[in-house]
């Protein structure tokens, strides 16, 4: 499974980057939304890359969320609280030392929202 986080805001986002967050299902700041894996759902994503962070998530960090928030299925998003200690940096890449775009994994990012 797949999981996207919305880490900026919805201010000076191009028209078609704004479409497709809308139709991951991002509308507000730390949201994080589940997808089963597939090309269309990574294209995507990484469209929006400037203005969300994506990455594989483990079985272990699902069952949390579904702890404290609601049961994960492909599509559902959760409303989170901002993660404790903040964001890297919300305007550098993930390899530049930021909090953007792809990543292996965001167990890490998550379990810091739950």
């Amino acid at each position: 499974m797949i999981a996207a986080v919305k880490i900026r805001g919805n201010v000076d986002v191009p028209q078609p980057v704004e479409d497709t967050m809308t139709n991951l299902g991002l509308k507000k700041r730390n949201q994080i939304v589940f997808y089963e894996d597939s090309e269309s759902i990574r294209g995507m994503m990484n469209k929006a890359k400037d203005f969300i962070t994506y990455g594989e998530v483990s079985d272990e960090v699902i069952e949390k969320v579904e702890e404290r928030y609601q049961e994960v299925e492909s599509g559902t998003v959760v409303s989170a609280r901002p993660p404790s200690k903040g964001f890297r940096d919300t305007k550098r890449g993930f390899n530049q030392g930021g909090s953007l775009g792809k990543r292996k994994s965001v167990d890490s990012l998550i379990e810091r929202m739950v």
